[in-house]
């Protein structure tokens, strides 16, 4: 059975050490107080992990036959990365030299935003077993955080020359190829990533933004079709989140090649309609409007082809999604004109109020 308690540093009894190792905050004081807990659970048949900080005295108690790194991984699986730290150096301490500790040391201190800390104890523990793959994509990830690109570069291609397979190490190579400036590089890595793990929203995502980045209308029509995918099947993601800004980005793109003199003038119409229309609906009513379009907008509205309509619950008529995104953007032009909503319509919009068509 596994259990854990505190004990504040004041309510501990010091005549319980070594009278050199009575001063705390000392490493002999940490060091004595670990082996005190260590070997009175011991004692009883159980083992002990003992972490020493100015928190306080933590201890955690567990069977003595069982794998003292079992009781901390699950603190890390639910995200409970500043309770597990403590307990991870202790066991660095008490179980030196062991590799997936050091792995998950430096894991947890990366996911915390300290990366120095984080490569430190990821190079040690590919010290200790140089073809750990997963602690060569962590040093590759901290260093990539730390926007490090040479050393990230090298370390993934460590963890590829040990395991050309490993799909995680080739979704990363991908990502940072990808933000290296090559895509076309980056896309075959990034196939064999989403041909091993055809459900990840991360390998999806990073497929479709090389893709883009290729630039060829092959590939942009591909990149669409996983950025569509993924908001399908990964609604809740946040990489769908992604996705959606995406999509919209792409299609705002395609609006301004397919446009004249960079003016889009059936936008132009669509804003006059708007305008016209919420001067005669009120503000109560153009909020509404707005709200439903934007909720619809987050599953995608198709701005390229007039052919595909939609329907609003507050507004009769059928709407292309371009008329759409239009009155969108002439609502939040009155509601709060600093909103991003994808698309810059700002010159058909001065156009629109000045009347002039």
């Amino acid at each position: 059975m596994i259990q854990e308690f505190t004990i504040p540093l004041h309510r501990f009894d010091l005549n319980l050490l070594p009278s050199n190792a009575r001063q705390i905050g000392t490493d002999a004081f940490m060091q004595a107080v670990a082996m005190h807990f260590a070997a009175q659970y011991a004692a009883a048949g159980q083992g002990a992990i003992v972490a020493v900080d100015s928190a306080g005295i933590r201890v955690m108690t567990y069977p003595i036959d069982a794998d003292p790194l079992d009781m901390v991984m699950p603190m890390l699986q639910s995200g409970r990365l500043k309770e597990a730290l403590p307990y991870l150096e202790a066991l660095d301490k008490q179980m030196p030299g062991h590799a997936q500790v050091l792995y998950n040391l430096g894991i947890c201190y990366s996911e915390l935003g300290q990366f120095d800390e984080a490569i430190i104890r990821l190079k040690r523990a590919v010290q200790v077993e140089p073809r750990h793959v997963h602690a060569w994509l962590g040093i590759g990830t901290a260093y990539y955080r730390m926007r490090k690109s040479e050393p990230a570069l090298e370390a993934f291609g460590k963890a590829l020359e040990i395991d050309p397979e490993d799909p995680y190490a080739r979704r990363s190579m991908g990502g940072i190829l990808v933000a290296s400036g090559k895509p076309a590089e980056a896309v075959a890595h990034l196939r064999i990533a989403l041909q091993a793990l055809p459900d990840d929203p991360q390998a999806i995502f990073g497929l479709a933004s090389a893709l883009e980045a290729v630039g060829s209308d092959e590939s942009v029509a591909e990149a669409d079709g996983l950025y569509r995918r993924l908001i399908r099947e990964h609604s809740n993601s946040p990489a769908a989140e992604m996705a959606e800004r995406a999509r919209t980005a792409l299609a705002h793109k395609q609006l301004r090649t397919n446009s004249t003199a960079g003016l889009r003038m059936d936008v132009v119409a669509y804003l006059r309609e708007a305008m016209a229309l919420f001067d005669k609906v009120g503000a109560k009513q153009m909020q509404q409007i707005a709200v439903e379009i934007a909720m619809l907008g987050r599953s995608g509205l198709d701005i390229n082809d007039p052919q595909t309509r939609y329907t609003l619950k507050n507004l009769p008529g059928q709407f292309s999604g371009l008329q759409l995104l239009s009155y969108l953007y002439a609502a939040f032009q009155r509601i709060d004109p600093s909103a991003d909503m994808g698309a810059d319509f700002a010159q058909e919009y001065a156009m629109a109020k000045a009347g002039t068509v």
